[in-house]
């Protein structure tokens, strides 16, 4: 979501500790978004700052906190599924911009993770964010294309996006400087330049939503783990036929990640008692997932139970889910996003998702209504990510 709002905060209402000319102009002129889906300001908008002394639980030792963190002022929360995350904070003389996790009554405990080289810097990134998903300004020129090339130009405008920035070196407290970091952008950044790009890998499909590029799932799973299935074996029940030509001609990898591909003596069996449902494989968190033989439509279901609910809109949008799923378990292994972003990786998998998918991330009607990839992408207890 864009921001169309902004907080400004009068000079007179701004925090002293900061002291950073260029800062106090951006706050107390354009200021920040009032309301982005990726942060929001509202402690500016409240108090025009709050030092981080002052969030400590009553009775917590503030003689604990890390004297540079005790200078910090709050300006802002990292948003997840609607709520407040982690902190956003600020270095009054010299505007860097950091998260925080608050541990109200351990001040000891608490660290930063740099953001942002300034504020400025910060406008300018969701800005990038904002850009991408709209494909306009310097993202124009992915517009009505797809593919892998394209997929690697969007990450390297958005990568750039990040880093053409100032970051500098010194003056980066606790976190010590740019220059001992293990990664050259924050976690954070480097979801959105990786992630994001991933839903402009398919084209419009035939009969289907997806197109998938000719050899992606071979590449990405290896040719001996793709299982393609011969026409004559398909079932009767299976009359859509965009479906079975995915399965002749693309199919789906054996290898089990969330979803996994019932062998071969289960696979694509009518279920007792319909006509029209065929069994295609499970979710890992025992669900089985069928298709329906005359739309396409994937669905799940527990064992046993009489009702379905929809899981994707069609075999191609599983096939890009459980690819797009791959792709994220290798970049996290290598850009550690989950150790500090959890949770905004799995807000910006399930953005990606949905943008390719109306059916995978559809709002819950009710509390029966279990979407499984939102769900399951948000487990961060159950490692999921």
């Amino acid at each position: 979501m864009s921001a169309t709002t902004s907080i400004s905060v009068p000079a007179h209402a701004l925090h002293p500790s900061v002291t950073h000319e260029a800062t106090r102009l951006r706050l107390t002129g354009p200021g920040l978004p009032a309301d982005h889906g990726l942060m929001r300001f509202a402690p500016l908008a409240r108090a025009g700052a709050v030092p981080v002394p002052d969030l400590l639980a009553e009775g917590a030792d503030r003689a604990e906190l890390d004297p540079y963190i005790a200078g910090l002022v709050l300006i802002g929360h990292l948003q997840s599924e609607d709520d407040d995350a982690q902190e956003i904070v600020l270095d009054g003389a010299t505007g860097r911009v950091f998260t925080m996790y608050l541990f109200e009554d351990s001040p000891r405990l608490i660290d930063v993770i740099p953001l942002a080289p300034s504020v400025d810097a910060l406008a300018r990134f969701l800005a990038h964010v904002d850009d991408f998903r709209a494909l306009r300004g310097r993202f124009a020129v992915l517009a009505g294309r797809t593919g892998r090339d394209v997929v690697a130009e969007a990450e390297r405008l958005l990568t750039a996006g990040f880093t053409e920035e100032d970051w500098g070196d010194g003056d980066w407290g606790s976190a010590g400087p740019r220059s001992g970091w293990d990664h050259e952008i924050p976690a954070v950044w480097r979801i959105a330049s990786a992630i994001r790009p991933l839903s402009l890998i398919a084209r419009p499909g035939r009969g289907l939503l997806l197109d998938l590029p000719d050899g992606l799932l071979d590449e990405e799973f290896g040719a001996e783990e793709m299982v393609r299935v011969e026409a004559a074996e398909l079932p009767d029940a299976l009359t859509h036929e965009p479906t079975r030509r995915f399965l002749t001609e693309v199919g789906l990898p054996k290898v089990e990640l969330m979803f996994g591909l019932w062998g071969e003596e289960d696979l694509l069996q009518t279920l007792d008692g319909t006509d029209r449902l065929i069994s295609l494989g499970s979710l890992v968190h025992d669900f089985e997932v069928v298709i329906d033989g005359r739309t396409g439509l994937l669905s799940y279901h527990e064992y046993g139970a009489d009702t379905t609910t929809p899981v994707n809109a069609d075999i191609s949008t599983l096939a890009f889910t459980v690819w797009m799923y791959s792709r994220e378990q290798r970049l996290d292994r290598e850009h550690d996003f989950t150790q500090d972003f959890y949770h905004q990786l799995a807000d910006t998998m399930i953005e990606v998702l949905a943008s390719v998918d109306p059916v995978a991330c559809l709002p819950a009607k009710d509390a029966d209504d279990y979407r499984y990839w939102p769900e399951v992408f948000h487990d961060e207890a159950g490692g999921v990510l």
